[in-house]
Protein backbone atom coordinates (compact mmCIF):
# COMPACT_ATOMS: atom_id res chain seq x y z
CA UNK A 1 0.00 0.00 0.00
CA UNK A 2 2.83 2.71 0.38
CA UNK A 3 4.58 1.84 -2.51
CA UNK A 4 2.01 2.77 -5.12
CA UNK A 5 1.64 6.55 -2.74
CA UNK A 6 5.19 7.25 -2.52
CA UNK A 7 5.76 6.42 -6.22
CA UNK A 8 3.09 8.54 -7.27
CA UNK A 9 4.95 11.31 -4.92
CA UNK A 10 7.59 10.80 -6.89
CA UNK A 11 6.56 10.89 -10.38
CA UNK A 12 4.73 14.25 -9.43
CA UNK A 13 7.85 15.70 -8.17
CA UNK A 14 9.73 14.31 -11.21
CA UNK A 15 6.86 16.40 -13.05
CA UNK A 16 7.03 18.86 -11.23
CA UNK A 17 11.22 19.18 -12.11
CA UNK A 18 10.97 18.30 -15.13
CA UNK A 19 8.68 21.35 -16.36
CA UNK A 20 10.04 23.84 -14.24
CA UNK A 21 13.91 22.61 -15.21
CA UNK A 22 12.70 23.27 -18.88
CA UNK A 23 11.34 26.41 -18.09
CA UNK A 24 14.02 27.75 -16.69
CA UNK A 25 16.96 26.67 -19.30
CA UNK A 26 14.42 27.75 -21.70
CA UNK A 27 14.43 31.31 -20.33
CA UNK A 28 18.10 30.99 -19.73
CA UNK A 29 18.79 30.09 -23.75
CA UNK A 30 16.56 33.29 -24.51
CA UNK A 31 18.74 35.23 -21.69
CA UNK A 32 16.00 36.22 -19.83
CA UNK A 33 17.62 34.81 -16.88
CA UNK A 34 18.98 37.75 -15.37
CA UNK A 35 15.41 39.75 -15.08
CA UNK A 36 14.54 39.18 -11.36
CA UNK A 37 10.74 38.89 -12.23
CA UNK A 38 11.15 36.17 -14.98
CA UNK A 39 12.94 34.55 -11.71
CA UNK A 40 10.34 35.02 -9.17
CA UNK A 41 7.73 33.87 -12.22
CA UNK A 42 9.11 30.49 -12.28
CA UNK A 43 9.53 30.09 -8.27
CA UNK A 44 5.86 31.09 -7.67
CA UNK A 45 4.92 28.33 -9.91
CA UNK A 46 7.21 25.85 -8.97
CA UNK A 47 5.58 26.71 -5.43
CA UNK A 48 1.92 26.72 -6.91
CA UNK A 49 2.51 23.46 -8.74
CA UNK A 50 3.64 21.20 -5.34
CA UNK A 51 0.94 22.93 -3.05
CA UNK A 52 -1.15 21.43 -5.75
CA UNK A 53 0.20 18.77 -6.63
CA UNK A 54 -0.20 17.53 -2.60
CA UNK A 55 -3.47 18.89 -2.43
CA UNK A 56 -4.31 16.89 -5.43
CA UNK A 57 -2.29 13.69 -3.69
CA UNK A 58 -4.51 14.37 -0.19
CA UNK A 59 -7.69 14.23 -2.14
CA UNK A 60 -7.11 11.60 -4.25
CA UNK A 61 -5.20 9.24 -2.09
CA UNK A 62 -6.76 10.43 1.17
CA UNK A 63 -10.12 11.26 0.67
CA UNK A 64 -9.32 14.84 1.87
CA UNK A 65 -8.24 13.60 4.86
CA UNK A 66 -4.09 14.62 6.14
CA UNK A 67 -2.65 15.55 9.09
CA UNK A 68 0.59 18.25 8.95
CA UNK A 69 3.07 15.28 9.68
CA UNK A 70 1.55 13.72 6.22
CA UNK A 71 1.39 16.89 4.32
CA UNK A 72 4.89 18.11 5.56
CA UNK A 73 6.25 14.54 4.35
CA UNK A 74 4.33 14.54 0.93
CA UNK A 75 5.70 18.48 0.33
CA UNK A 76 9.36 17.52 0.92
CA UNK A 77 9.34 14.34 -0.87
CA UNK A 78 7.56 16.20 -4.14
CA UNK A 79 9.63 19.29 -3.47
CA UNK A 80 13.15 17.03 -2.80
CA UNK A 81 12.72 15.03 -6.48
CA UNK A 82 11.74 18.23 -8.09
CA UNK A 83 14.89 19.87 -7.12
CA UNK A 84 16.83 17.39 -7.95
CA UNK A 85 14.96 16.60 -11.95
CA UNK A 86 15.63 21.00 -11.51
CA UNK A 87 19.35 20.45 -10.50
CA UNK A 88 20.00 17.92 -12.95
CA UNK A 89 18.17 19.45 -15.86
CA UNK A 90 20.75 22.30 -15.22
CA UNK A 91 23.65 20.56 -15.44
CA UNK A 92 22.61 18.49 -18.49
CA UNK A 93 21.94 22.42 -19.98
CA UNK A 94 25.62 23.83 -19.19
CA UNK A 95 27.05 21.16 -20.05
CA UNK A 96 25.57 19.93 -22.92
CA UNK A 97 23.59 22.86 -24.75
CA UNK A 98 25.00 26.33 -23.61
CA UNK A 99 28.20 26.76 -24.55
CA UNK A 100 29.16 29.44 -21.75
CA UNK A 101 32.34 32.17 -22.75
CA UNK A 102 33.78 32.17 -18.94
CA UNK A 103 36.15 34.56 -20.34
CA UNK A 104 34.01 36.48 -21.20
CA UNK A 105 32.29 36.57 -18.28
CA UNK A 106 35.36 37.64 -16.19
CA UNK A 107 36.36 40.55 -18.57
CA UNK A 108 32.66 42.18 -18.56
CA UNK A 109 32.70 41.99 -14.89
CA UNK A 110 36.23 43.14 -14.39
CA UNK A 111 35.63 46.41 -16.55
CA UNK A 112 32.20 46.39 -14.35
CA UNK A 113 33.68 46.35 -11.20
CA UNK A 114 37.01 48.36 -12.25
CA UNK A 115 34.51 51.82 -13.91
CA UNK A 116 33.14 51.92 -9.76
CA UNK A 117 36.83 51.56 -9.10
CA UNK A 118 36.40 53.07 -5.92
CA UNK A 119 33.10 50.98 -4.49
CA UNK A 120 35.81 47.70 -5.09
CA UNK A 121 39.24 46.54 -3.41
CA UNK A 122 41.55 44.65 -6.00
CA UNK A 123 40.88 42.15 -3.30
CA UNK A 124 36.83 41.74 -3.24
CA UNK A 125 37.14 42.09 -7.72
CA UNK A 126 39.78 38.81 -7.43
CA UNK A 127 37.16 37.42 -4.79
CA UNK A 128 34.35 37.97 -7.54
CA UNK A 129 35.76 36.74 -10.44
CA UNK A 130 36.83 33.41 -8.52
CA UNK A 131 33.44 33.16 -7.45
CA UNK A 132 32.30 33.29 -10.89
CA UNK A 133 34.36 31.07 -11.90
CA UNK A 134 34.05 28.59 -9.53
CA UNK A 135 29.74 28.80 -9.90
CA UNK A 136 29.95 28.71 -13.48
CA UNK A 137 31.34 25.09 -13.12
CA UNK A 138 27.57 22.55 -14.32
CA UNK A 139 28.43 20.53 -11.73
CA UNK A 140 28.79 23.52 -8.93
CA UNK A 141 26.07 24.96 -10.49
CA UNK A 142 23.94 22.47 -10.59
CA UNK A 143 24.69 21.65 -6.65
CA UNK A 144 23.98 25.36 -5.76
CA UNK A 145 20.65 24.98 -7.62
CA UNK A 146 19.71 21.93 -5.62
CA UNK A 147 20.28 23.58 -2.69
CA UNK A 148 18.66 26.60 -3.70
CA UNK A 149 15.92 25.05 -4.06
CA UNK A 150 15.77 22.64 -1.33
CA UNK A 151 16.15 25.34 0.61
CA UNK A 152 13.14 27.22 -0.14
CA UNK A 153 11.20 23.77 -0.44
CA UNK A 154 12.13 23.72 3.23
CA UNK A 155 11.19 27.22 3.80
CA UNK A 156 7.74 26.36 2.08
CA UNK A 157 7.05 23.15 3.97
CA UNK A 158 6.43 24.39 7.14
CA UNK A 159 3.84 27.12 5.95
CA UNK A 160 1.95 25.40 3.64
CA UNK A 161 1.35 22.09 5.32
CA UNK A 162 -0.68 24.13 7.69
CA UNK A 163 -2.50 25.01 4.62
CA UNK A 164 -2.85 21.49 3.24
CA UNK A 165 -4.06 19.43 6.21
CA UNK A 166 -7.26 18.50 7.38
CA UNK A 167 -8.53 16.66 9.99
CA UNK A 168 -11.25 14.75 9.82
CA UNK A 169 -13.55 16.48 12.46
CA UNK A 170 -16.66 13.84 12.04
CA UNK A 171 -17.45 12.29 15.48
CA UNK A 172 -20.48 10.44 15.20
CA UNK A 173 -21.35 8.95 18.80
CA UNK A 174 -23.20 5.66 18.17
CA UNK A 175 -24.46 4.21 21.26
Amino acid sequence: MLQKPLSLLILMGAAIGLFIGILDSIFHFINFEGYRLVNVIVFLVFFISVYWSVIVYRDKIHNGIITYGRAFRNTIVIGIVAAFIIAAIRFLFLEFVVNIDINSILDETRVAMTEQAGNYTDEQISNRLSFIEFSYNPFISSILYFNYYLLFVIVFTFFASFLIKRVDRNISLEF
